[in-house]
């Protein structure tokens, strides 16, 4: 019971931020999560509860959102994700939460120091940020960190930033959740924990909606590159 409610604290918290930004809910919720019920019933969890939250938030801004990138970033992360779903079954998982945890301290402590515009990114540089982002979506549900990457130099403005990447989740975690079936990785005990968290994180959804609306473009940089940070940090504490 105590691993459900903690469970359930740690989705309400971060599908709030998920509403707000479109991007952080499975990067703040895998780490404290696979310490209270291991790897792959947080990779479920994480799985169906994005899936749910992240289509509601996507069709609260559905105008907003650039088909076309949409598309452009799933065929680019498809061959990480499979990349991904190798090493999930063949590699020591808690080193690699530890490296994982690393590239994303790095990738905020750099977007702190990196004056933030809209720019294209070259088609090396692109390929190789959505293949890491698509190695990380397979492994831990949480390709986000390198996402946001090209994003914030992407998308003019917080709508089209958080509704993109919202419909981005909800075909990401439609293949995982397919993947995972196939693997025989869900089962009545995670699906059940899975409805259970469902109910806390659309809470989280609704509030965070109303503070989206209120936080200001510069603001919401900010508020994401302190999430990555946040996010990296927590993946080296043992609970």
């Amino acid at each position: 019971m105590l691993e459900k409610l903690g469970v359930g604290a740690i989705f309400f918290g971060a599908m709030l931020i998920n509403a707000i930004t479109g991007f952080a809910g499975n990067l703040l919720a895998m780490p404290g999560t696979i310490q209270l019920i291991g790897m792959t019933d947080a990779k479920v969890v994480s799985t169906i509860v994005g899936l749910f939250s992240c289509f509601i938030i996507a069709m609260m801004g559905i105008k907003n959102v650039i088909w076309h990138e949409v598309t452009k970033i799933t065929l680019f992360m498809i061959p990480g994700i499979a990349i991904g779903f190798y090493l999930f079954y063949t590699l020591d998982l808690s080193f690699l939460l530890y490296i994982y945890g690393t590239v994303i301290v790095l990738i905020a402590l750099k977007s702190f120091f990196t004056r933030q515009g809209l720019y294209k990114m070259s088609l090396p540089l692109l390929v190789f940020v959505m293949l890491c982002a698509g190695l990380m979506q397979g492994l831990f549900v949480s390709g986000g960190a390198f996402v946001v990457v090209y994003a914030v130099h992407t998308f003019k403005n917080k709508e089209e930033f958080r509704s993109t990447l919202s419909v981005l989740w909800v075909v990401l975690n439609t293949i995982l959740l397919i993947q995972e079936g196939i693997a025989g990785e869900i089962t009545p005990q995670n699906s059940l924990l899975s409805f259970y968290v469902l109910i806390p994180s659309l809470l989280g959804v609704y509030f965070g909606n109303r503070l989206h609306h209120k936080i200001s473009g510069k603001g919401f940089l900010l508020l994401s590159n302190i999430l990555l940070l946040i996010s990296g940090i927590v993946c080296f504490f043992k609970v």
